[in-house]
């Protein structure tokens, strides 16, 4: 409620569902896409937190990752595909402009088209990504590749 949406409990469901600006979703993914989004891209300006989120849900649509926001962030199959996951700074509180971007995200917001991969060139050589993806864009500090 203090975000601006309401949150219901569906004991069918188990779950809580949370809805903002006529939109569903499920609480836990509000809950952990606001986190990686934090963890990712938390100095970023908002349109890159939302691109960062428009990419794990790219992923959920695709056939070729796991079909929910927790899977994504924590897939493993590969290798670790979000830094945060392994030095556990995806469990840190977000911060409130990655919960907005989760949720503009999770509301259909797209800055991102079908991107499904990034890095920061500042912290990372991106040597598979470069390799074996093609360049969309880039966001403040990160590079989006389809």
């Amino acid at each position: 409620e203090a975000l601006g949406g309401t949150a219901e409990w569906d004991p069918y469901l188990g779950g809580a569902a949370v809805t903002s600006a006529g939109a569903d979703y499920d609480a836990a993914d509000l809950y952990w896409l606001s986190r990686i989004i934090s963890a990712e891209s938390g100095g970023e300006p908002l349109k890159g937190q939302i691109a960062v989120g428009n990419v794990v849900l790219n992923r959920v649509e695709s056939e070729t990752f796991p079909d929910s926001i927790p899977a994504v962030i924590f897939d493993q199959v590969d290798a670790v595909q979000f830094e945060p996951v392994e030095n556990g700074t995806v469990y840190r509180a977000p911060t409130a402009q990655a919960v907005e971007a989760a949720q503009r995200a999770l509301d259909g917001e797209n800055v991102i088209g079908e991107a499904m991969y990034f890095y920061a060139p500042a912290l990372s050589q991106g040597v598979w990504i470069n390799a074996n993806r093609r360049y969309s864009q880039t966001i403040g500090c990160h590079r989006f590749y389809l």
